[in-house]
């Protein structure tokens, strides 16, 4: 059957390591064409990983902007890792990019690496059905660092960010080449001591059928999978064969075995250390390896965008937010009753902010972890809230955006944003904007269920005579909820102009 050019789609990515260009068709999600960069040279300078690798980038996208128009393929993007790098330096390189190339590049921070990774493997629904009822993690290491998800059922859970990567790696190898004798064994110590925190936590879970997901690890995909494979399962017996063999091997001849560059099979055994590390720590029953990674995520969220997608994918950042809300121990009915509100505020005001729907998933992420901050004080709760999200950024989230999920919920609930506030005039104009209108919506339905008892059953909005008209419908006595609202509702005019006014009804909704 011919290919239907318009579904065609080109993602470009370029990681620490490599740039990857893949052809997708969108609406069955099948891969037409890959085609991959020379691996990067390994600089020990982090801040110069893209730029002393130029040459072969702007040689690498021409190359793949060709292949584009050989299968006539007219739309595609090109993303990129700023795992390494600040955000000055990326934007150089963007302009250093474009001028050369005519290619604009938009960065993924590293929770939207951790997000695509993971859609990659849940949104095929051909791979996803070995991770069907049974806990899975899935495994990445890079040359940032590494990361762990965990997921149950194909429904995401948490992932941990392992600060341990074939960079670091390669700086101690190399400082031991001339001074140790057994250079793996001190190395399977180094990584022990990283891993070590995690340990505990993947041991109280002690999950039974449980299996890891080995993601990027191109020479044990070549060897142990048939070409036309993208995931396969790994008898556990055979994978801890092929690891005493391939730790006694030399590099390069690990290099002919897997049929790989010299970079990539310097990486195979120290990528194995952390894998048998972490096969301990969760007693895994099972091994996969899988060919998808974050360029095929990139594919599924175009296509999603689309509507050729019909799984709702941005539940794995929603479900995150949930799991943090959980883990600090909120309050579940006020957290749902708040929600409710604020959606349906957002809906019936969409003429009033010109919104989008990611703002929409946003605001429903602020609220999910807004009182967190509770769990170590209800003194000035939204202020540790602030400082806990910043510190731990959500899945499938820009660093911009999770900027703004750290400041609803700093002005969610007593502190409002104002134009004299240092900390306010410091976020850049477009995300202050975009809070202020998420933060005004978010004050009234926090302050709608003031009193954490739910007991408003009903609410009406209209807007009409430049007034904001809501009707509660309550049996029960709305005096708190009417003195916070007149509070928190003066940010709402602030920001849009009109006065929100609240009238109860006592009859049943």
């Amino acid at each position: 059957m011919a290919l239907k050019k318009s579904n065609l789609y080109g993602v470009i990515y370029m990681s620490t390591a490599k740039l990857e260009l893949l052809i997708a068709d969108l609406k069955t999600h099948e891969i037409i064409e890959r085609a991959t960069s020379p691996s990067f040279t390994q600089v020990y300078d982090k801040s110069m990983i893209y730029h002393a690798e130029m040459e072969t980038i702007v040689s690498a996208l021409n190359g793949f902007q060709q292949i584009l128009a050989d299968y006539g393929v007219k739309e595609y993007h090109f993303w990129a890792s700023q795992q390494l790098i600040d955000d000055i330096t990326a934007r150089y390189l963007t302009e250093q990019i474009y001028n050369r190339t005519g290619l604009t590049v938009q960065w993924l921070s590293t929770s939207q690496l951790n997000y695509f990774r993971a859609v990659s493997l849940v949104a095929h629904t051909a791979e996803s059905k070995g991770l069907s009822k049974r806990t899975s993690y899935l495994l990445y290491i890079g040359s940032a660092g590494a990361t762990l998800s965990k997921f149950r059922d194909r429904e995401f859970i948490q992932s941990w960010n392992i600060r341990i990567g074939y960079l670091e790696i390669d700086q101690l190898m190399a400082a031991l080449r001339n001074s140790a004798n057994a250079p793996y064994e001190i190395l399977e110590d180094y990584i022990g001591s990283k891993l070590a925190y995690l340990g505990t936590e993947l041991a109280e879970a002690q999950d039974e059928n449980a299996m890891i997901v080995l993601q990027g690890f191109t020479g044990l995909a070549n060897l142990l999978l048939d070409d036309s494979e993208r995931t396969a399962k790994v008898p556990l017996k055979k994978y801890q064969e092929l690891n005493q063999k391939l730790m006694a091997d030399s590099v390069p001849h690990i290099q002919k075995k897997l049929r790989l560059d010299a970079t990539t099979a310097r990486h195979v055994v120290p990528g194995m250390l952390i894998v048998n590390r972490l096969l301990h720590y969760i007693h895994a029953e099972e091994i996969w390896l899988t060919r998808l990674n974050i360029w095929d995520g990139l594919a599924l969220q175009v296509a999603r965008d689309r509507g050729m997608l019909k799984q709702d994918i941005e539940a794995i950042t929603l479900t995150s937010s949930i799991n943090i809300a959980n883990r600090y121990l909120t309050d579940d009915a006020h957290r749902d009753m708040s929600l409710r509100i604020a959606l349906h505020l957002f809906d019936q005001l969409k003429k009033l902010h010109h919104l989008t729907a990611r703002d929409r998933l946003l605001l429903a992420v602020g609220i999910n972890v807004a009182d967190i901050g509770n769990y170590i004080s209800q003194d000035e709760h939204y202020h540790h809230s602030y400082y806990v999200l910043k510190a731990n950024p959500i899945i499938g989230l820009s660093d911009k955006e999770n900027t703004i999920i750290a400041e609803l919920a700093r002005y969610h609930s007593a502190e409002a944003p104002r134009v004299e506030q240092h900390h306010y005039n410091q976020l850049p104009p477009d995300v202050q904007m975009r809070m202020a209108k998420l933060v005004a919506i978010v004050r009234i339905a926090d302050a709608l269920d003031d009193s954490h008892q739910q007991k408003i059953s009903k609410l009406t909005v209209s807007l009409r005579d430049n007034e904001l008209r809501l009707t509660a419908y309550s049996t029960q006595d709305l005096a708190l909820e009417e003195w916070a609202f007149a509070n928190k509702a003066k940010l709402f005019y602030e920001v849009y102009g009109i006065k929100a006014v609240l009238k109860q009804r006592r009859s049943e909704a």
